[in-house]
């Protein structure tokens, strides 16, 4: 297996720090606003790579912070309350609560993405951060100055090295304002001294809060280790946050991440999807439009994970698409084989076909090449898609024959759609939510009831509200969604 490493710019073998076991940091969400699908394209992108692991049998210790404690979360508090010091502190918990609960409903409630092992959050950190500050100061990688403690950037060793950004640049353009205590102009804070007014915590430097750097560090060290596999994040995050990680880290003597994974950013008319631009789409507001999970991860897997996605009309049709290929194939294979068993419930398969290797095994073993080399999703889906090509196309062959080809395509497609890209259909099984499928009831029981313009009116219903086709067969309804 090779995964693109961001610190070394190209491809390397993976070599776990522990035989079969993987321990995965990722920066999380800073719990403001209502979380966007370009939150959802990390978190998804993270999922995929966590997922792909455990089918390679590895134990995956999967850790994703939570930051609720920071600049923007007191702007919000403020704006929300105008309250000032135990009262803003009240405010700052509720609004990250409420807003933690948005991305858990949204991120793995409409997506499915799987629960971390671990989620740490930055509020209940804050006295490890301090005592990992304290190592900091006591090894002369940092300083305190009036209430605030600060990196010093000189004691950081290749400083740069992760984002490839020159020192000797970056401090030419560097100053330090008016009224700040810091002796660098690039040295960065690890403890920030409390304003009046604000939400403050104690430490040996007096009230206040830690800086935005630290506490991944503390976090990813206490759960994983002083040396992990893998740090992850969006390719936004390189510079400063992860180069000031890696620079506090090292400082502190712990050997830190092996292998940097970085996600392409999510774009809209070639723009950074971002809350400050305000091109953002919400992840419930993509749902309320399109209803489908499935549709957003076949977009996302569309796009190798280091590129660029651009959020289009056109890009998410063709996912949607994709999708419905998925869904007719799924259709196709049930019926074929609930026929062939209906008929011959022991078909007899030839000897060929018995003997030899699964028909769909060149397959599987190209998903998974393409897998390896960097978690190449565009390939690894062209591969499920052969599968599904090549099934619909049996014709000619004996029907027991057919059987054994459309079971082991049919196991397949669902393993890895499910398993390793966590769509939400099981075996080709769609899934409809609680009030979909009370409506549903509803339609068969006003056709069970002869009814007709009751069930008409469901049918439109379903189909126009939910995107839910009904299509009446001589042997019951089946229900699909549409494009």
């Amino acid at each position: 297996m090779k995964i693109y490493n961001t610190i070394s710019r190209k491809k390397e073998d993976f070599v776990p720090v522990k035989k079969g076991a993987v321990g995965m940091y990722v920066c999380g969400p800073t719990v403001y606003d209502e979380p966007h699908i370009g939150h959802a394209r990390s978190a998804y992108v993270f999922d995929v790579i966590r997922r792909y692991f455990e089918y390679r049998k590895f134990k995956v210790t999967f850790v994703r912070n939570v930051t609720d404690v920071d600049d923007k979360i007191i702007a919000k508090a403020k704006s929300a309350s105008g309250s000032s010091g135990a009262g803003l502190k009240d405010t700052v918990k509720e609004i990250s609560e409420k807003y933690l609960k948005s991305y858990h409903e949204a991120i793995e409630g409409l997506l499915g993405v799987k629960k971390p092992t671990e989620e740490p959050r930055a509020m209940k950190y804050i006295p490890k951060m301090i005592k990992f500050i304290e190592s900091l100061i006591e090894k002369g990688c940092a300083y305190e100055a009036a209430g605030d403690v600060y990196f010093d950037i000189k004691k950081a060793k290749n400083y740069g090295k992760l984002s490839g950004q020159n020192l000797k640049n970056l401090e030419s353009g560097a100053r330090i304002s008016p009224g700040d205590k810091k002796r660098d102009g690039l040295d960065f804070a690890l403890w920030k001294a409390s304003k009046e007014g604000e939400p403050a915590w104690p430490s040996p430097w007096g009230a206040g809060r830690p800086g935005w750097h630290i506490e991944c560090s503390a976090m990813s060290s206490d759960i994983l280790g002083d040396e992990f596999d893998i740090h992850a994040g969006g390719l936004d995050l390189i510079f400063p946050h992860h180069e000031n990680e890696i620079a506090q880290s090292e400082g502190a003597g712990k050997k830190f991440a092996r292998y940097w994974i970085h996600n392409g950013l999510l774009t809209t008319g070639g723009e950074k999807m971002a809350k400050s631009r305000g091109n953002f789409v919400t992840i419930k507001d993509f749902m309320e439009k399109y209803r489908d999970p499935d549709a957003l991860k076949l977009f996302f897997l569309s796009s190798h994970y280091r590129s660029p996605a651009d959020y289009t009309e056109e890009n998410i049709d063709r996912a949607k698409k994709m999708r419905e290929t998925i869904s007719i194939f799924f259709r196709f294979a049930n019926k074929t084989l609930e026929k062939i068993s209906r008929q011959s419930p022991s078909p007899r398969v030839s000897r060929q076909n018995r003997e030899g290797p699964s028909p769909v095994n060149k397959y599987k073993l190209k998903f998974e090449a393409a897998m390896d080399d960097d978690f190449n999703t565009p390939k690894a889906i062209a591969e499920i898609f052969n599968v599904i090509h090549d099934a619909n196309s049996l014709k000619t062959e004996n029907s027991a024959d057919i059987y054994l080809k459309l079971n082991h395509s049919r196991q397949l497609v669902s393993e890895l759609l499910s398993g390793v890209f966590g769509l939400s259909m099981e075996g080709g099984k769609e899934s409809y939510s609680e009030k979909e499928k009370v409506l549903m009831k509803k339609y068969l029981e006003a056709r069970k009831r002869k009814e007709y313009e009751k069930s008409d009116n469901f049918r439109r219903i379903l189909a126009n509200d939910h995107n839910i086709i009904a299509e009446d067969t001589k042997t019951g309804t089946e229900w699909r969604r549409k494009i």
